[in-house]
């Protein structure tokens, strides 16, 4: 066989495992964003629910009563997304490597709920 060939066949069966990794990762970041009450509490709840450092932070800011982000509903997902990607005043940006978009958009949708 030639290199040529041997090369070829090697690209191939790398594109077809880079696709099934993807695949499988999007699978599993499914039942992480199916209950996005949980995501919130794990992804933003030790900074965002009553006594934690962002709420202190916001309290100051916006008041006691919109502090607790879950107990808002005037949280645009938009607005979510974007302070959640570029951060804001304290609250540093996260990847999407330490948050995924799927995520994100679940609890961009969570924080949403209340205005529906």
């Amino acid at each position: 066989m030639s290199q040529r060939r041997l090369i070829m066949i090697a690209a191939a069966a790398a594109a077809t495992l880079a696709f099934s990794q993807i695949a499988c990762a999007e699978e599993a970041a499914a039942p992480a964003a199916a209950d996005s009450a949980a995501l919130y509490e794990r992804q933003c709840g030790i900074c965002h629910d009553a006594g934690g450092f962002g709420t202190v932070m916001l309290e100051r800011r916006v008041g006691a009563e919109r502090s607790v982000l879950a107990q808002r509903n005037d949280l645009p997902p938009a607005y979510v997304r974007h302070v959640v990607r570029n951060g804001l005043r304290d609250m540093p940006p996260l990847t999407r490597v330490e948050l995924p978009d799927a995520d994100l958009e679940a609890i961009a949708q969570y924080l949403q709920r209340a205005r529906q």
